[in-house]
């Protein structure tokens, strides 16, 4: 999935609740600006904070990160 795609689905779910990217990444406990580079793919989110921020985003987006 590319970064469009993610950015599409993540807008549909966020739009119904009223929140932004950065809103929900500050209720989530995570960095906006990590947040905002794995959706635009610049981090792969496999270890470390990144894959911890990736695993809270999949719980509330779904499986935004598969190919």
């Amino acid at each position: 999935m590319n970064s469009e795609q993610r950015l599409r689905i993540i807008e549909e779910k966020l739009g119904a609740t009223g929140m932004t990217i950065n809103v929900w990444a500050k209720n989530a406990e995570l960095d906006h600006r990590i947040v905002e580079d794995l959706i635009a793919g610049k981090l792969r989110g496999t270890h470390g904070i990144a894959l911890n921020a990736r695993k809270k985003m999949e719980e509330f987006f779904g499986p935004i990160f598969e190919p």
